[in-house]
Protein backbone atom coordinates (compact mmCIF):
# COMPACT_ATOMS: atom_id res chain seq x y z
CA UNK A 1 0.00 0.00 0.00
CA UNK A 2 1.29 3.39 -0.92
CA UNK A 3 0.86 6.18 1.50
CA UNK A 4 1.56 9.81 0.50
CA UNK A 5 2.84 11.57 4.02
CA UNK A 6 2.13 15.42 3.13
CA UNK A 7 3.60 18.29 5.20
CA UNK A 8 4.79 22.31 4.63
CA UNK A 9 8.16 23.15 5.18
CA UNK A 10 8.86 20.13 7.67
CA UNK A 11 10.83 23.02 9.53
CA UNK A 12 11.04 21.36 13.49
CA UNK A 13 13.86 18.96 14.13
CA UNK A 14 11.82 16.80 16.45
CA UNK A 15 9.24 16.02 13.14
CA UNK A 16 12.30 15.37 10.73
CA UNK A 17 13.40 12.72 13.17
CA UNK A 18 10.61 11.35 14.08
CA UNK A 19 9.52 11.38 10.58
CA UNK A 20 12.61 9.79 9.64
CA UNK A 21 12.92 6.81 12.40
CA UNK A 22 9.45 6.18 11.72
CA UNK A 23 10.43 5.78 7.57
CA UNK A 24 13.53 3.52 8.63
CA UNK A 25 10.86 1.60 10.80
CA UNK A 26 8.13 0.87 8.17
CA UNK A 27 7.40 -2.64 6.72
CA UNK A 28 7.84 -1.53 3.06
CA UNK A 29 6.59 -5.35 2.35
CA UNK A 30 3.00 -3.87 3.48
CA UNK A 31 3.65 0.38 3.53
CA UNK A 32 5.33 2.44 0.61
CA UNK A 33 5.78 5.86 2.03
CA UNK A 34 6.61 8.82 -0.40
CA UNK A 35 7.28 11.94 2.14
CA UNK A 36 6.03 15.33 -0.45
CA UNK A 37 6.05 18.82 1.29
CA UNK A 38 4.46 22.01 -0.09
CA UNK A 39 6.54 25.03 0.13
CA UNK A 40 10.03 22.51 0.83
CA UNK A 41 12.88 21.66 -1.07
CA UNK A 42 13.81 18.31 -1.89
CA UNK A 43 16.35 16.88 0.71
CA UNK A 44 17.13 13.52 2.70
CA UNK A 45 13.90 13.45 4.07
CA UNK A 46 11.43 15.01 1.45
CA UNK A 47 10.71 12.65 -1.75
CA UNK A 48 8.70 15.20 -3.63
CA UNK A 49 8.30 18.96 -3.40
CA UNK A 50 5.47 21.08 -4.62
CA UNK A 51 7.48 24.22 -5.27
CA UNK A 52 4.35 26.45 -3.31
CA UNK A 53 4.55 29.34 -2.79
CA UNK A 54 2.10 30.03 0.10
CA UNK A 55 -0.08 27.18 1.92
CA UNK A 56 -3.09 27.14 -0.48
CA UNK A 57 -2.06 27.30 -4.02
CA UNK A 58 -4.10 25.37 -6.59
CA UNK A 59 -0.74 24.61 -8.87
CA UNK A 60 0.19 23.22 -6.43
CA UNK A 61 -3.03 20.95 -5.61
CA UNK A 62 -2.79 20.09 -9.69
CA UNK A 63 0.90 19.19 -9.44
CA UNK A 64 0.18 16.76 -6.53
CA UNK A 65 -3.08 15.36 -7.95
CA UNK A 66 -0.98 14.28 -11.35
CA UNK A 67 1.58 13.11 -8.38
CA UNK A 68 -0.31 10.94 -7.08
CA UNK A 69 -1.84 9.44 -10.21
CA UNK A 70 1.59 8.63 -11.22
CA UNK A 71 2.91 7.01 -7.97
CA UNK A 72 -0.73 5.02 -7.74
CA UNK A 73 -0.76 6.79 -3.79
CA UNK A 74 -3.55 4.81 -2.26
CA UNK A 75 -4.15 7.59 1.23
CA UNK A 76 -2.82 10.75 1.62
CA UNK A 77 -1.73 11.43 5.26
CA UNK A 78 -1.72 15.24 6.25
CA UNK A 79 1.16 15.66 9.20
CA UNK A 80 1.45 19.84 9.06
CA UNK A 81 -1.90 21.43 9.43
CA UNK A 82 -0.71 24.25 7.19
CA UNK A 83 -1.19 21.65 4.31
CA UNK A 84 -4.51 20.10 4.97
CA UNK A 85 -6.26 22.07 2.73
CA UNK A 86 -4.07 21.13 -0.52
CA UNK A 87 -4.35 17.75 1.20
CA UNK A 88 -8.06 18.00 1.18
CA UNK A 89 -8.66 19.13 -2.24
CA UNK A 90 -6.19 16.55 -3.96
CA UNK A 91 -8.12 13.59 -2.14
CA UNK A 92 -11.56 15.12 -2.76
CA UNK A 93 -10.49 15.34 -6.33
CA UNK A 94 -8.33 11.65 -6.63
CA UNK A 95 -11.13 10.09 -4.86
CA UNK A 96 -8.50 8.74 -1.97
CA UNK A 97 -8.88 8.45 1.68
CA UNK A 98 -7.34 11.54 3.91
CA UNK A 99 -6.14 11.00 7.34
CA UNK A 100 -4.89 13.76 9.10
CA UNK A 101 -2.48 14.10 12.46
CA UNK A 102 -3.88 16.33 15.46
CA UNK A 103 -0.86 16.81 17.93
CA UNK A 104 -2.55 18.57 20.29
CA UNK A 105 -6.12 20.41 21.50
CA UNK A 106 -6.25 23.91 22.17
CA UNK A 107 -7.52 24.79 25.56
CA UNK A 108 -10.28 27.56 26.08
CA UNK A 109 -7.84 29.05 29.45
CA UNK A 110 -5.38 30.98 28.81
CA UNK A 111 -6.11 32.10 25.38
CA UNK A 112 -8.09 34.50 23.55
CA UNK A 113 -11.68 33.44 22.82
CA UNK A 114 -11.62 34.51 19.12
CA UNK A 115 -8.44 32.14 18.96
CA UNK A 116 -9.94 29.26 20.86
CA UNK A 117 -12.79 29.26 18.29
CA UNK A 118 -10.87 29.39 15.01
CA UNK A 119 -9.18 26.31 15.90
CA UNK A 120 -12.65 24.86 17.41
CA UNK A 121 -14.66 25.91 13.61
CA UNK A 122 -10.60 24.60 12.22
CA UNK A 123 -10.62 21.07 13.09
CA UNK A 124 -14.71 20.63 12.83
CA UNK A 125 -14.21 21.58 9.07
CA UNK A 126 -11.00 18.55 9.53
CA UNK A 127 -12.90 16.45 11.08
CA UNK A 128 -15.98 15.94 8.69
CA UNK A 129 -12.82 16.17 5.23
CA UNK A 130 -10.84 13.29 6.72
CA UNK A 131 -11.92 9.90 6.69
CA UNK A 132 -9.57 9.28 9.94
CA UNK A 133 -7.80 11.60 12.20
CA UNK A 134 -4.53 10.44 14.29
CA UNK A 135 -3.76 11.65 17.74
CA UNK A 136 -0.63 10.91 20.09
CA UNK A 137 -2.87 10.06 23.08
CA UNK A 138 -6.47 9.02 24.77
CA UNK A 139 -6.67 12.44 26.74
CA UNK A 140 -6.17 14.02 23.42
CA UNK A 141 -8.66 11.76 21.62
CA UNK A 142 -10.90 12.85 24.41
CA UNK A 143 -10.30 16.72 23.97
CA UNK A 144 -10.67 16.52 20.35
CA UNK A 145 -13.99 14.84 20.32
CA UNK A 146 -14.91 17.63 22.83
CA UNK A 147 -13.59 20.12 21.09
CA UNK A 148 -15.29 19.50 17.14
CA UNK A 149 -17.80 16.61 17.33
CA UNK A 150 -15.51 14.31 15.54
CA UNK A 151 -16.79 10.89 16.04
CA UNK A 152 -14.64 8.90 18.89
CA UNK A 153 -14.94 5.73 15.79
CA UNK A 154 -13.00 8.21 13.40
CA UNK A 155 -10.39 9.18 15.76
CA UNK A 156 -7.04 6.87 16.31
CA UNK A 157 -4.50 6.53 18.91
CA UNK A 158 -1.13 5.73 18.57
CA UNK A 159 1.53 6.92 20.47
CA UNK A 160 4.86 8.47 19.47
CA UNK A 161 8.63 6.72 19.50
CA UNK A 162 10.13 8.26 22.32
CA UNK A 163 14.21 8.76 21.60
CA UNK A 164 15.59 6.76 25.08
CA UNK A 165 18.64 4.63 25.66
CA UNK A 166 18.34 3.23 28.77
CA UNK A 167 22.15 3.24 30.60
CA UNK A 168 23.62 0.22 32.21
CA UNK A 169 26.36 0.21 35.08
CA UNK A 170 26.30 3.51 35.94
CA UNK A 171 28.41 4.55 38.83
CA UNK A 172 27.20 7.11 41.21
CA UNK A 173 30.42 8.17 42.35
CA UNK A 174 31.34 9.54 38.76
CA UNK A 175 28.33 11.54 38.77
CA UNK A 176 28.97 12.98 42.20
CA UNK A 177 26.22 11.68 44.21
CA UNK A 178 26.43 10.71 47.77
CA UNK A 179 25.54 7.45 49.80
CA UNK A 180 21.88 7.53 50.15
CA UNK A 181 18.54 7.28 48.33
CA UNK A 182 17.55 9.13 45.13
CA UNK A 183 14.25 10.49 44.22
CA UNK A 184 14.41 11.86 40.38
CA UNK A 185 12.21 14.87 39.67
CA UNK A 186 12.09 15.44 35.73
CA UNK A 187 11.19 18.57 34.98
CA UNK A 188 9.01 19.65 31.88
CA UNK A 189 10.68 22.81 29.65
CA UNK A 190 7.15 24.52 30.31
CA UNK A 191 6.31 25.91 33.82
CA UNK A 192 4.14 23.48 36.08
CA UNK A 193 3.90 25.03 39.55
CA UNK A 194 2.62 21.56 41.08
CA UNK A 195 6.32 20.34 40.49
CA UNK A 196 7.47 22.73 43.69
CA UNK A 197 5.64 20.06 45.60
CA UNK A 198 8.61 17.72 45.90
CA UNK A 199 10.17 20.06 47.96
CA UNK A 200 7.09 19.35 50.44
CA UNK A 201 7.34 15.53 50.24
CA UNK A 202 11.65 15.85 50.41
CA UNK A 203 11.12 17.33 53.92
CA UNK A 204 8.35 14.67 55.22
CA UNK A 205 10.71 11.86 53.82
CA UNK A 206 13.87 13.32 56.23
CA UNK A 207 11.43 13.82 59.41
CA UNK A 208 10.58 9.82 58.89
CA UNK A 209 13.99 9.67 59.34
CA UNK A 210 14.89 8.51 55.53
CA UNK A 211 18.45 9.57 54.21
CA UNK A 212 15.96 10.59 50.79
CA UNK A 213 18.13 12.87 48.61
CA UNK A 214 16.62 14.80 45.61
CA UNK A 215 17.91 15.13 41.62
CA UNK A 216 16.10 17.77 39.81
CA UNK A 217 16.87 17.45 35.73
CA UNK A 218 16.00 19.98 33.29
CA UNK A 219 15.97 22.85 32.67
CA UNK A 220 13.53 26.24 32.01
CA UNK A 221 10.94 28.36 34.22
CA UNK A 222 10.11 25.30 36.59
CA UNK A 223 13.65 24.28 37.06
CA UNK A 224 14.36 28.74 38.19
CA UNK A 225 11.46 28.28 40.15
CA UNK A 226 12.80 25.01 42.82
CA UNK A 227 16.25 26.85 42.95
CA UNK A 228 14.86 29.84 44.13
CA UNK A 229 12.05 28.30 46.57
CA UNK A 230 15.02 26.38 48.16
CA UNK A 231 17.58 28.52 48.23
CA UNK A 232 17.52 29.57 51.72
CA UNK A 233 16.53 25.52 52.48
CA UNK A 234 19.16 22.96 54.28
CA UNK A 235 17.64 20.03 51.70
CA UNK A 236 20.04 17.82 49.70
CA UNK A 237 19.13 18.30 46.32
CA UNK A 238 20.90 18.17 43.44
CA UNK A 239 20.56 20.07 40.07
CA UNK A 240 20.84 18.70 36.66
CA UNK A 241 20.31 21.46 34.32
CA UNK A 242 21.28 18.70 31.01
CA UNK A 243 18.59 16.83 29.58
CA UNK A 244 21.61 14.98 27.96
CA UNK A 245 22.59 13.36 31.38
CA UNK A 246 19.32 11.72 31.71
CA UNK A 247 19.87 8.30 31.31
CA UNK A 248 22.65 7.76 33.71
CA UNK A 249 20.77 9.77 36.07
CA UNK A 250 17.75 7.36 35.26
CA UNK A 251 19.70 4.72 36.01
CA UNK A 252 21.42 6.19 38.93
CA UNK A 253 18.15 7.08 41.05
CA UNK A 254 15.85 4.84 43.16
CA UNK A 255 12.52 6.28 42.21
CA UNK A 256 11.05 8.53 39.56
CA UNK A 257 8.91 11.55 41.40
CA UNK A 258 6.14 13.69 39.20
CA UNK A 259 4.00 16.26 40.17
CA UNK A 260 2.32 17.16 37.33
CA UNK A 261 -0.66 19.63 38.11
CA UNK A 262 -1.97 19.49 33.92
CA UNK A 263 -3.89 16.52 32.79
CA UNK A 264 -1.28 15.52 30.59
CA UNK A 265 1.62 12.47 30.08
CA UNK A 266 4.89 13.79 31.04
CA UNK A 267 7.85 13.41 28.94
CA UNK A 268 9.52 12.66 32.49
CA UNK A 269 7.42 9.54 32.63
CA UNK A 270 7.74 7.95 29.35
CA UNK A 271 11.48 7.98 30.17
CA UNK A 272 11.50 6.90 33.49
CA UNK A 273 9.33 3.68 31.95
CA UNK A 274 11.81 2.72 29.39
CA UNK A 275 14.34 3.33 31.93
CA UNK A 276 12.64 0.22 34.32
CA UNK A 277 11.99 2.74 37.02
CA UNK A 278 9.44 2.69 39.62
CA UNK A 279 7.35 5.71 39.54
CA UNK A 280 5.00 7.72 41.96
CA UNK A 281 2.56 10.20 40.40
CA UNK A 282 -0.92 11.68 40.49
CA UNK A 283 -4.09 9.71 39.77
CA UNK A 284 -4.58 12.33 37.27
CA UNK A 285 -5.71 11.75 33.06
CA UNK A 286 -2.59 11.32 30.77
CA UNK A 287 -0.85 9.37 33.50
CA UNK A 288 -3.81 6.74 34.15
CA UNK A 289 -3.78 5.94 30.52
CA UNK A 290 -0.37 4.73 30.35
CA UNK A 291 0.24 2.96 34.42
CA UNK A 292 -1.73 1.29 36.07
CA UNK A 293 -1.97 1.60 39.55
CA UNK A 294 -0.04 -0.33 42.42
CA UNK A 295 1.06 -2.27 39.06
CA UNK A 296 2.98 -0.07 37.13
CA UNK A 297 2.99 3.05 39.81
CA UNK A 298 1.94 3.85 42.90
CA UNK A 299 -0.77 6.67 42.40
CA UNK A 300 -1.99 9.18 44.25
CA UNK A 301 -4.60 11.82 44.24
CA UNK A 302 -3.36 15.28 42.97
CA UNK A 303 -1.84 17.45 45.88
CA UNK A 304 -2.26 14.53 48.44
CA UNK A 305 1.67 15.47 50.08
CA UNK A 306 0.95 12.99 52.75
CA UNK A 307 0.08 10.30 50.54
CA UNK A 308 2.75 11.15 47.91
CA UNK A 309 5.33 10.85 50.71
CA UNK A 310 4.02 7.68 52.22
CA UNK A 311 3.98 6.34 48.56
CA UNK A 312 7.60 7.42 48.12
CA UNK A 313 9.15 5.83 51.55
CA UNK A 314 7.26 2.12 50.31
CA UNK A 315 9.42 2.02 47.52
CA UNK A 316 12.47 3.30 48.81
CA UNK A 317 11.83 0.82 51.39
CA UNK A 318 11.21 -2.17 49.98
CA UNK A 319 13.40 -2.95 46.56
CA UNK A 320 11.19 -6.25 45.47
CA UNK A 321 8.30 -3.29 44.90
CA UNK A 322 10.12 -1.54 43.20
CA UNK A 323 11.68 -3.58 41.05
CA UNK A 324 8.28 -4.67 40.36
CA UNK A 325 6.63 -1.43 39.35
CA UNK A 326 9.73 -0.76 37.31
CA UNK A 327 9.39 -4.27 35.38
CA UNK A 328 5.90 -3.86 34.52
CA UNK A 329 6.26 0.40 33.60
CA UNK A 330 9.17 -1.07 31.32
CA UNK A 331 6.74 -3.94 29.67
CA UNK A 332 4.08 -1.30 29.40
CA UNK A 333 6.31 1.13 27.77
CA UNK A 334 8.11 -1.13 25.11
CA UNK A 335 4.45 -1.84 24.09
CA UNK A 336 3.78 1.92 23.58
CA UNK A 337 6.90 3.81 23.15
CA UNK A 338 9.49 2.44 21.06
CA UNK A 339 10.35 3.22 17.64
CA UNK A 340 9.00 -0.18 16.53
CA UNK A 341 6.18 -0.43 18.62
CA UNK A 342 4.80 2.78 16.95
CA UNK A 343 5.89 1.49 13.47
CA UNK A 344 3.76 -1.38 14.12
CA UNK A 345 0.58 0.85 15.13
CA UNK A 346 1.66 3.73 12.47
CA UNK A 347 1.24 0.82 9.73
CA UNK A 348 -1.99 -0.16 10.98
CA UNK A 349 -3.08 3.16 10.87
CA UNK A 350 -2.63 3.19 7.32
CA UNK A 351 -4.46 0.11 6.24
CA UNK A 352 -7.18 1.06 8.58
CA UNK A 353 -7.49 4.42 6.88
CA UNK A 354 -6.96 2.82 3.19
CA UNK A 355 -9.64 0.56 3.62
CA UNK A 356 -12.21 3.13 5.27
CA UNK A 357 -13.20 3.84 1.52
CA UNK A 358 -13.40 1.13 0.37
Amino acid sequence: MRVLILGDRFAESARRTALTQLLAQLDSARIQAVVTALRAEQDDLVDQALRARRPIALRAAWRLLKLLKRLNIELIHVVELEAALTGILAARYADLPLSITCERVPSAQGKPRRRYLWHKVQWQFLGRMAQRILVPSELVRRDLHLLAKVPLARISVVYPAYPFQAAIGVNREALGLAEGKYIALILPRDYDAGYLQAIDVLERLRKRGLDAHLMVIGDGATFQALRKATEHLALPIRWFPNRAELPELLAACDVVLDCTEREDLPDGVIAAMLAGKPIVAPRQSGITEVLEPNVSALLVMPADLSDMALQVSRVLQYDSLAERLGRSANKRAIERFTPQAHARAMTEFFETAIYSLR
